[in-house]
């Protein structure tokens, strides 16, 4: 039976000079030398210790680096992973966008049909 562990690291983002805290990554370790950050529920990346070493990588497998100690490889996934993730604004736009396009090809197509 594994032993899982859960640490919380809090990002801080300076606005206007003064510090603001963001969003959390919530660390899971479901075994021995691995660690899983979630952020918001979805997956932010994890830390494995091997050949003496915490490698941390990100949400989508890119290796962020090798660290001596755990707190500078999650400060590491914290810091590259945050900025890695499409905010709502943008993905609602680009579905419009390609929504249009779709659109626009279909009515060409039905016009070279048509004549």
């Amino acid at each position: 039976m594994a032993l899982v562990t859960s640490i919380t690291s809090v990002r801080e983002e300076s606005v206007s000079g003064e510090k603001v805290s963001g969003e959390s990554i919530s660390w899971n370790s479901p075994e021995s030398k691995l660690w899983v950050g979630t952020r918001s529920g979805e997956y932010a990346g994890m830390i494995e210790y091997t050949a003496g070493h915490f490698v941390a990588t990100g949400p989508f497998g890119e290796r962020f680096g090798s660290y001596s100690d755990v707190a500078q490889a999650m400060a590491a996934v914290d810091d590259r992973a945050s900025g890695l993730r499409l905010r709502d604004g943008l993905l609602s736009n680009v579905a419009l966008v390609s929504a249009v396009v779709a659109i626009s090809v279909a009515g060409m197509s039905l016009t070279m049909i048509a004549a």
